[in-house]
């Protein structure tokens, strides 16, 4: 019987499966972003809120496409070239220049902690680990184009190099996505409110899921090295919609003066 090659498996293979699950969220977030932006809400929302979906959507799309053209390259372009396998496409090992966008997001909900804390000093330490997160993103993202010499494709044993800072911002990220969801949990605990058990469970869903992915995404980029493992969860992004949380809070007599909207 023949034997696989394992650099197919290891590399290629999930490369594949992380391209997957990215269409497959993307899919959702188009659907989503529609829904939001044909529905009445839209015109009754902030500028704060409208950009930061237009933004994640056009993040999204372009990432997309530009991950799907790396797949190109290793099924078609360089189909059946072993040594290619050992080589990275650049949208792929530019990944967290694209993490670092997720900075706004990290604010928005930092900013429903403030207001359910009315704590600035809490919303200043979740702004600084938000922040410091983008910003060893942005520096792993830079550090991975200077080890390619500004080549499209990086080769995958050079990925040990970028560990430590790679480390640095993963770590960051999952403090500050762990954070997010703990402080969310116990604030929103504390409201009597209908909408308060709908908000836990889409603050809960936004935040966990953005941890869990840097907690798998930090242990497997740091412990199964000369493999692409780690591009499964980091290519994971969601968009979470508002509409339905809207329509619970039109319909629910909120006795607290504090808004949860920008």
């Amino acid at each position: 019987m023949p034997v696989s090659n394992p650099g197919i498996n290891l590399i290629l293979g999930p490369a594949i499966l992380a391209v997957i699950v990215n269409i497959f969220l993307f899919g959702i977030v188009f659907m989503q972003a529609v829904t939001y932006y044909t529905s009445s809400r839209y015109k009754k929302d902030s500028w704060a809120i409208k950009g930061l979906v237009s933004w994640v959507l056009l993040l999204d799309t372009f990432h997309s496409c530009a991950v799907v053209w790396g797949v190109w390259e290793y099924c078609i372009n360089h189909f059946g070239d072993l040594v290619f396998l050992g080589t990275t496409p650049w949208p792929l090992y530019v990944l967290p220049l694209f993490s670092s966008a997720s900075v706004p997001i990290q604010i928005f909900l930092a900013w429903r902690v403030k207001v359910l804390s009315d704590s600035w000093p809490v919303f200043g330490v979740l702004l600084t680990l938000s922040v410091g997160s983008g910003i060893m993103g942005f520096i792993t993202g830079i550090r991975a184009v200077q080890t390619s010499n500004l080549n499209v494709f990086l080769p995958v044993q050079d990925f040990a190099t970028l560990i430590p800072v790679a480390d640095s911002w993963l770590g960051l990220s999952v403090v500050c996505d762990l954070s997010l969801t703990l402080l969310l949990f116990l604030y929103l605990r504390r409201s009597r409110t209908g909408l308060a058990s709908i908000l836990i469970l889409q603050s809960i869903e936004t935040a966990s899921i953005s941890t869990l992915n840097s907690v798998l995404d930090l242990i497997t980029f740091t412990s199964l090295q000369n493999t692409n493992f780690h591009f499964v969860f980091a290519l994971a992004q969601t968009l979470n919609s508002r509409d339905k949380i809207r329509e619970y809070m039109d319909g629910i007599n909120i006795t607290s003066s504090v808004s949860l909207d920008l």
